[in-house]
Order: C-alpha cells, then structure tokens, then sequence
C-alpha cells in the first residue's frame, strides 16, 4: 500500500484559478488539468495533484479547488470533505461494481447532495513499529473516503455512513431505515481466544482439538 503518495484513475477537468494564485485573485478563472494523484498527510484533508496544458505540475491542492463544469458554484471544503486523511498509508480502489453509480450524501447542514461514484479512498497503519497516532485502525474511529462527482460539478470526499448508492437491480428500499444500524466497535480476530490447538507434529495436514 502506497506511502503518502498513490495514483487515482485520473480526472479530466478544471481548476479554479484562484488556487494558483494563493487565493489572491484570479477567482473567476478556471483552467483544464488532467489529476492523477492524490497525497495522505495525516491530520490533513485530503490532498490531490495534477497536470497543467503548459506541461506545468501542481501538487497538494484540496478537492475544492476542481470542478467538472466551468460555471461550477464555488463551495467551501468543509461541505464536501467531513473527515481528515487519517495516516500516511493511503489506498485508492475503484470498486468496479460501484462504478460510475448514482450516488447521495448529507451535507454538514443535512442537504442531500447527488452525484456519481469515482473511487474510494481508505487508510491503514501497516508498520507495527510505527507508532499509529491517528485512527487507522480504530473499529469504531475509521471511515473510508468516497470520492463524489456532485451534479453542480463539484467533487466531495465522503464516508460510508453520510452516503447512499442507487443500484437500480439491488437498492429497492431507497427511503426505508431497514435497521437502525450502530457503529461497530469491534476488532474481529481469531486467534484471540484459547479455542483450539494444533497438534505437536511436523505433519502437513495438522489436527485441532478443542481447549476448553
């Protein structure tokens, strides 16, 4: 798994111009890039880099700093990214049963915004010498991060509990609470108990009994 730095599947739109002018001016214009990389650093959103038509390279730009469509509202980052990265060690998957789905998630304010399915970022803690700060691979602390093309052509990094996907052949209960879901605190392992043991031999197809 990538540190720091992974490839996306790259993204064919705009950046708005005031990003490359330290927010100074320039708010208005917005230029083609193409973004193929995004960059974890813990404690910080998210952050993605791209290509310029002049050949010029940009890192480390936050996802409110592209747009899709060039009359795309300008929105503040903290409505469409809810969480920090949450270490170094970042994975980028796109899901390909999700590709491309029709997706909504709930704002900050409780706004259902609608878009489509890009990819899901995640994160781990890889290196038991390394120290993990964060809440990598706390149970009921980590979320994932989906990546979001809003219909306005916005971009929004979102976790699996402000999300909802339509599957059209599957997804039949859109508006119905099936359980009040709660959110796991649990840390799945199964070789935290004395249940078994294997026998003391070299053979290859080894026995278990059972240690009550």
């Amino acid at each position: 798994m990538p540190e720091l730095n992974a490839n996306i599947p790259p993204i064919e739109c705009f950046v708005r111009g005031n990003f490359l002018r330290n927010q100074k001016d320039s708010h208005e214009k917005k230029f083609p890039v193409v973004v193929f990389g995004v960059a974890s650093v813990q404690y910080r959103s998210p952050l993605f880099h791209f290509l310029m038509e002049d050949g010029a390279m940009w890192w480390r730009m936050p996802i409110s700093a592209f747009c899709s469509k060039e009359d795309s509202p300008a929105v503040d980052l903290h409505d469409l990214v809810l969480w920090n990265s949450f270490s170094p060690q970042i994975s980028v998957t796109q899901f390909a049963n999700l590709r491309n789905m029709r997706m909504l998630y709930r704002d900050r304010t409780g706004k259902e915004i609608s878009g489509k399915y890009l990819m899901t970022l995640d994160w781990h803690n890889p290196d038991s010498n390394i120290l993990d700060a964060g809440y990598a691979e706390s149970p009921d602390q980590h979320k994932c991060g989906h990546v979001i093309e809003r219909d306005d052509g916005n971009y929004a990094i979102q976790p699996n509990n402000r999300c909802r996907l339509f599957e059209p052949s599957f997804t039949t209960k859109i508006g119905d609470n099936i359980i009040d879901r709660l959110i796991n605190t649990h840390l799945w392992d199964v070789e935290d108990a004395a249940k078994s043991v294997t026998e003391d031999s070299d053979a290859y197809e080894y026995k278990l009994s059972s240690e009550k």
